[in-house]
């Protein structure tokens, strides 16, 4: 079973180490929000556990997230930054990382993240402790048994296709001469699909239809599920909110290359989507 699952599903959530080989488990850990690397030829590695046991590092919040291969993979946070190491946010770490190693260290983020920010009940303020009965994420108050669970906040991405040409958007915290597709928040009682509608309104005057879901990734930034989507052009004329995008219009798939950053993440699927459609 272990064999097929590796196969099948490469990564596996488990509370409880699966493989038992604790010198070679994975640990990804976090100064803040930047990630403890090795750097190599080959680019950024994960230390394993028997290199950080040699260090003498403290590890807050250490927590199974199951296991990647045949290797279990914990995440937690540190204090302090050792000589030999780097420590890089997980933007930076997405430009050079596989897609499953960049899902597992959002993982390992967004676990860390959790447990850190609920060791008290907001309820009666009594300390909180990861909850031992079945597999699932919870912590739970000693007290009085208040529950919470891992916080997400949906969001859609749309790539937006007028004929032969594909929207794009700057935003204004993109670095200069950077754009993407459409992304937004969804609000509280809101469809995926009202959201697109909305989200492309409000940021760019475009009205969409013929929506089709395309794919979906999780993007701890800060814990956020992204969900990607493609649309037509349904009429309309540019016009951006000037308070989120700056910038946008209808791009070919010559005029493309340059402006956007390739990366793992799932606006980079979406317009390679359109560039070798």
């Amino acid at each position: 079973m272990k064999d097929f699952m590796k196969d099948y599903v490469p990564f596996k959530p488990s509370k409880e180490p699966i493989y038992q080989n604790r010198d070679g488990d994975m640990l990804y850990l976090f100064n803040g929000d930047r990630l403890m690397v090795r750097e190599a030829e080959t680019g950024y590695e994960i230390p394993k556990r028997d290199e950080i046991k040699k260090l003498g590092l403290e590890i807050h919040y250490d927590q199974c997230l199951g296991a990647f291969g045949e290797v279990d993979c914990f995440g937690g946070i540190i204090e302090d930054e050792p000589l030999g190491y780097s420590f890089v946010d997980l933007r930076t770490y997405s430009f050079g990382a596989s897609y499953d190693e960049f899902l597992i260290s959002s993982k390992a983020f967004l676990l860390s993240e959790f447990v850190r920010t609920n060791q008290r009940c907001g309820i009666c303020g009594f300390p909180m402790t990861m909850k031992e009965e079945d597999n699932d994420r919870a912590m739970i108050c000693t007290n009085c048994g208040h529950m919470v669970w891992p916080k997400t906040s949906p969001a859609i991405i749309v790539a937006v296709t007028k004929k032969d040409k594909l929207l794009l958007a700057h935003n204004k915290m993109f670095a200069n001469g950077m754009y993407s597709v459409v992304a937004g928040f969804v609000e509280m009682g809101e469809t995926l699909e009202d959201c697109i509608r909305r989200e492309v309104l409000e940021e760019t005057g475009i009205k969409v239809h013929n929506i089709k879901y395309f794919g979906s990734q999780p993007w701890a930034f800060p814990n956020s599920y992204m969900m990607g989507f493609t649309a037509e052009y349904l009429e309309g004329e540019i016009k951006v909110d000037n308070e989120e995008i700056v910038d946008a219009n209808w791009y070919s798939k010559d005029e493309i290359p340059g402006l956007y950053r390739e990366s793992v993440s799932i606006s980079t699927r979406l317009i390679e989507w359109f560039l070798e459609a």
